[in-house]
């Protein structure tokens, strides 16, 4: 099958990739691999367009770069959580809320505009943390509002990667999936590829 995912995004998403290993050592390693298991979709092209540190407003200003080229079948936005401390540190929520909500906004429909056909599936920014009255986790939560807001008013999927660890941290702490609550460690993508990998597939390419 002749098809391509572009997964653009941050930290989370680049996990440590290099001009080597261009997958990274994340959850789109892990969704590759899943997919290249499977003989039906064994011949996907997967792209990891991650860039450490970047928030919205970078994806906005690299898209063109960074996405369009590749005429991605599937796009998978992964965003929000450097928005959302950069917020936390400055104190400055609602302003920082509002150019957020813009910014994905914009780089939406000039997605869509230049790639009518392309697949978006959006991601949920997600905090770990066991208490949740942290100050930061609920920072966070209003930032996967938003996420999910834009999801609703552009008819987009939208994968709650908050619930998912939430969830988990039922069974197990913060610290088997996180180390400082926002980078997740093996198991942390694992969980989080295992997830992607169901939704990505309950949509033909």
């Amino acid at each position: 099958m002749n098809s391509t995912i572009v997964f653009f995004g941050d930290s989370i998403t680049a996990a440590g990739k290099t001009a080597i290993n261009s997958l990274g050592e994340g959850y789109v390693f892990y969704v590759s691999t899943r997919l290249a298991q499977d003989p039906q979709y064994s011949g996907i092209n997967i792209v990891n367009s991650g860039i450490n540190g970047h928030t919205v407003g970078d994806l906005l200003n690299r898209y063109e770069q960074d996405v369009i080229p590749h005429n991605p079948d599937t796009i998978v936005v992964k965003i929000g959580v450097n928005d959302a401390y950069n917020d936390f540190m400055s104190g400055i929520q609602r302003t920082e809320l509002i150019r957020f909500e813009q910014n994905y906004s914009t780089l939406l429909a000039n997605i869509r505009g230049k790639l009518p056909e392309s697949r978006i599936l959006l991601l949920t920014p997600f905090y770990i943390a066991e208490n949740k009255q942290d100050a930061l986790y609920l920072r966070v939560a209003d930032y996967i509002g938003i996420v999910k807001s834009l999801g609703m008013k552009n008819g987009l999927a939208v994968l709650d990667t908050q619930a998912i660890f939430d969830k988990a941290l039922i069974e197990m702490p913060a610290i088997v999936w996180a180390e400082d609550g926002v980078h997740p460690i093996v198991d942390g993508h694992k969980l989080l590829a295992k997830e992607l990998y169901s939704k990505l597939l309950k949509s033909d390419y």
